[in-house]
């Protein structure tokens, strides 16, 4: 029977590949006999067959010779006909009950002994197997050592684990990335600005307008870095299990999705008072409920400043280049590109202060106590104020600030007065 008649009856039921094997397995048995779908004893003949899957090991450990199982079974695959979507929905129910994000062949065996099942179920409990001992071996006696193939009904040897055997199926799959990635007109159209711009400025093509461009380059550049930015944090959210970020349409780097009245709008303005460029900020709304553990919380908050460092490394590669003292010169375009490494810089460093509303405290909220993070849940975007009054009124915060970032754009090889010329050029002088 085709793959795809499988994938049809199991549509919305995730399937181990040790459980899709054994389906598989069944169904090519059906043809064989010439019967339209596999039916559960087919199933439970598979099933059995599995030397080394969770149901075959399962079994062996209650001291139950699968062979011997299998051998009552009706050889011509007769019996009462279940659909296979059907057996499968009660298998992916089990395994709910069960506390597991996945279909196994452990849960296949365990819906054989329903009472819509009664052949395979008989032929388990004449055996001497029980639902309750099923369930019992799976989540607490310790795995049974591998045996020699064809081992006898006897009791086999034990080795002895912490874990149950199950703890991989508790284990959240990684969802499918299929059509929920995508690349907005508007990034696009971005790219093609610095690109466009980035031409023009290498070219001097407009020599008198070369600070105009400057600022396309710049201002370009800089809110693709954003939509990277915010991209990384909404990719890792969902992989960690927050699937609200795929409506919100924050897979599309589209920089228009990420907009936040504070942070793309209040915040640019302060920037330019302390003597910068109206860079815009922006946000994404992460449900952290659903996010599968800390370490998937913390991996959400630095995989934006991660997408950053990734777009700094892109930025000062011609600075990282041997010998390229030789050919970067105080052009519009290294303005541009050492000005742009130094928005980049400052953008990452301030996101890593662990002030609540920024990235660093993010990173680190998931492992503080929960009086601690209710309060900081109350500051929210105000400590971003408090960082950028620091540096406004007091010197040496600022000057430590910015030293660090020309200590980072100084080992990245970026001359000072290219970020200088950079920045007067922002001012369009």
């Amino acid at each position: 029977m085709p793959s795809s008649v499988l994938d049809k009856a199991a549509a919305d039921i995730q399937l181990t590949r040790s459980a899709r094997e054994v389906l598989e397995s069944a169904m090519a048995d059906s043809e064989r006999r010439g019967a339209a779908e596999a039916n559960p004893v087919d199933v439970m003949r598979a099933v059995l067959s599995s030397r080394g899957s969770l149901a075959y090991e399962t079994v062996r450990g209650l001291g139950v010779d699968p062979a011997a199982v299998i051998a009552t079974l009706p050889q011509n695959g007769s019996g009462p006909t279940l659909p296979l979507r059907q057996l499968l929905v009660n298998a992916n129910r089990e395994a709910q009950v069960l506390g597991h994000y996945q279909v196994d062949s452990i849960h296949l065996l365990l819906v054989l002994m329903y009472s819509d099942s009664p052949v395979t179920a008989a032929a388990l409990q004449q055996a001497g197997v029980t639902l309750y001992d099923l369930r019992r071996q799976l989540q607490a006696a310790p795995r049974p050592a591998p045996g020699p193939a064809g081992a006898g009904a006897g009791q086999p040897t034990v080795r002895r684990s912490a874990a149950p055997m199950d703890r991989n199926l508790r284990r959240r799959p990684l969802p499918s990335l299929k059509g929920v990635l995508g690349v907005s007109p508007v990034f696009i159209g971005l790219l093609s600005a610095l690109a466009a711009s980035g031409v023009v400025l290498w070219f001097d093509l407009v020599p008198h307008a070369g600070p105009l461009f400057v600022i396309v380059f710049v201002v370009a550049g800089w809110v693709i870095s954003l939509s990277v930015h915010e991209f990384g944090h909404a990719f890792v959210a969902y992989l960690g299990g927050d699937r609200s970020v795929v409506a919100s349409g924050y897979l599309t780097l589209n920089p228009l999705r990420y907009t936040n009245v504070v942070l793309s709008i209040v915040m640019p303005v302060v920037f330019l008072l302390l003597g910068g460029i109206a860079l815009p900020g922006g946000a994404v709304y992460i449900d952290h409920a659903a996010l599968r553990s800390r370490r998937w919380d913390t991996a959400v908050s630095l995989a934006g400043p991660l997408g950053t460092l990734i777009c700094l490394v892109i930025v000062s590669m011609p600075f990282l280049l041997p010998g390229h003292e030789s050919w970067v010169t105080e052009s519009y375009f290294f303005d541009a590109l050492g000005f742009l490494a130094f928005v980049e810089v400052f953008a990452l460093v301030l996101n890593l202060v662990p002030i609540p509303g920024l990235d660093g405290f993010g990173a680190i909220r998931p492992w503080l106590s929960y009086s601690v993070q209710a309060a900081a849940n109350r500051i929210g975007f105000a400590g971003i104020y408090v960082v950028f009054l620091l540096l406004w009124f007091v010197p040496p915060v600022r000057e430590a600030f910015f030293g660090l970032i020309y200590l980072v754009t100084g080992s990245l090889g970026i001359p000072l007065q290219l970020i200088f010329n950079g920045f007067a050029h922002m001012r369009l002088q």
